[in-house]
């Protein structure tokens, strides 16, 4: 398993093709430009993508657990799929389609209200998930509050060093997705 993450605002020309590249995919390929669509996305989001494998997740999550960046709480659960077939998806209407999309989207942004940082479920599973601009900014703030001495010590870590520099490069584009 592995934690793939990209910026939830991704720019133009990135943005369009994501659009593109997930229209294609929920008509399953049928667009008639698959996978030349799904390449083209791809290639201009990979700059704005961070991948860990499972034990690189564990690593980061524990040390921003450690240094209270995250918290601990249940999921609410993901909307019920309203469709009865893929076929039903495909030739619903567009406001159902829609209105479906948006429900998935505040499930995949929830937060824990009253509470601060990055709720650790966006961080142990592969979502989807997005982490926003203020959970990050939240994090960001609790880590440098925390004790400097083993902040010190983290920071002589590649591994570590690229997640915070990602946490930090992620809050000028909305944050980021976790799939």
């Amino acid at each position: 398993m592995g934690y793939n993450f990209e910026y939830a605002d991704l720019p133009e020309p990135a943005a369009i093709a994501r659009a593109q590249a997930e229209e294609c995919m929920e008509l399953n390929g049928s667009c008639g430009n698959w996978p030349q669509c799904y390449n083209e996305y791809s290639s201009l989001a990979a700059a704005y993508q961070f991948a860990l494998n499972i034990a690189g997740m564990a690593f980061c999550r524990e040390r921003m657990r450690s240094a209270g960046m995250t918290y601990q709480a249940t999921p609410h659960p993901f909307p019920d799929w309203p469709f009865d077939s893929v076929d039903d998806w495909r030739t619903s209407d567009e406001r159902r389609r829609t209105a479906y999309r948006e429900a998935e989207r505040a499930a995949s942004a929830q937060t824990s209200p009253g509470r601060v940082g990055i709720p650790e479920f966006k961080l142990t599973s592969n979502g989807p998930w997005v982490v926003g601009r203020t959970e990050i900014e939240q994090a960001l703030v609790l880590y440098e509050a925390s004790p400097t001495t083993p902040r010190a010590e983290w920071e002589t870590d590649a591994l570590w060093v690229g997640w915070l520099g990602w946490l930090r490069e992620t809050r000028a584009h909305g944050g980021f997705t976790v799939n």
